[in-house]
């Protein structure tokens, strides 16, 4: 392998591969690292579908133990003054973006809900990340807002789920959201998970930020026992 974590030693079946942290809400992506060497909280530039990122190399993750399918980059380069710079500065531009957004969809009567603004160090396109229970006409929206900020808009609509990995935030437990944390992917959760736990079926207490069954409920319903069968 081609890749040098410098200072440690990770148990990888992969080890030119590490996790970077790009967006700090965000759970760290797996990254290849290639000839360039890195150490735990080095700040590199990531490439990534959307394009180049700043990230900072974090060992606190498990280690990637085979190469991912998806939602993957490469790690380009160390990161240097003018990264750092361009970073907080696009920083800006995503909270710029993100109060012309609300603004027009209030004025235009869209029913959508902007859940985050990522650009990316290029500053060539904003990706807007949004839900909405139906179909959403939104050109006039993309219109306006390249034109006031002079870049590619492009719109992404997800669902509830995914918009409460996306944005990330704290769970009833006080721990971080357990879909932006660690689960690659989403579980079926049902009521009946619920009552096999004898937990209160007040649907505050058992629902998420999204708003739907939380994904914990499915994490320790084997651990109880089934009415169906002998305790």
């Amino acid at each position: 392998m081609s890749c040098c974590l410098v200072g440690c030693a990770v148990p990888s079946l992969e080890e030119d591969w590490v996790r970077v942290t790009v967006d700090p809400d965000l759970p760290a992506m797996p990254c290849r690292c290639g000839e360039t060497n890195v150490a735990h909280g080095d700040e590199v530039v990531v490439e990534t579908a959307d394009g180049p990122f700043l990230g900072r190399v974090t060992l606190f993750s498990p280690p990637v133990a085979r190469p991912p399918r998806q939602h993957s980059g490469k790690i380009v380069r160390a990161a240097d003054d003018d990264d750092r710079r361009q970073h907080q500065a696009i920083g800006r531009t995503e909270e710029e973006i993100t109060r012309a957004l609300k603004r027009r969809i209030h004025t235009l009567e869209l029913d959508m809900r902007p859940l985050k603004v990522r650009v990316p160090l290029s500053g060539r396109k904003a990706v807007v990340y949004f839900t909405a229970e139906q179909r959403v006409d939104y050109r006039r929206l993309v219109r306006e807002l390249a034109k006031s900020f002079r870049c590619r808009i492009e719109m992404r609509a997800i669902g509830v789920r995914d918009g409460a990995k996306v944005i990330g935030g704290l769970g009833p437990c006080g721990c971080g959201l357990c879909c932006s944390t660690f689960m690659s992917r989403f579980h079926s959760v049902t009521v009946r998970m619920a009552k096999r736990q004898n937990l209160s079926l007040n649907p505050a207490k058992i629902s998420g930020m999204c708003g739907r069954l939380m994904c914990c409920l499915s994490h320790e319903v084997d651990q109880y026992p089934s009415r169906n069968r002998k305790s």
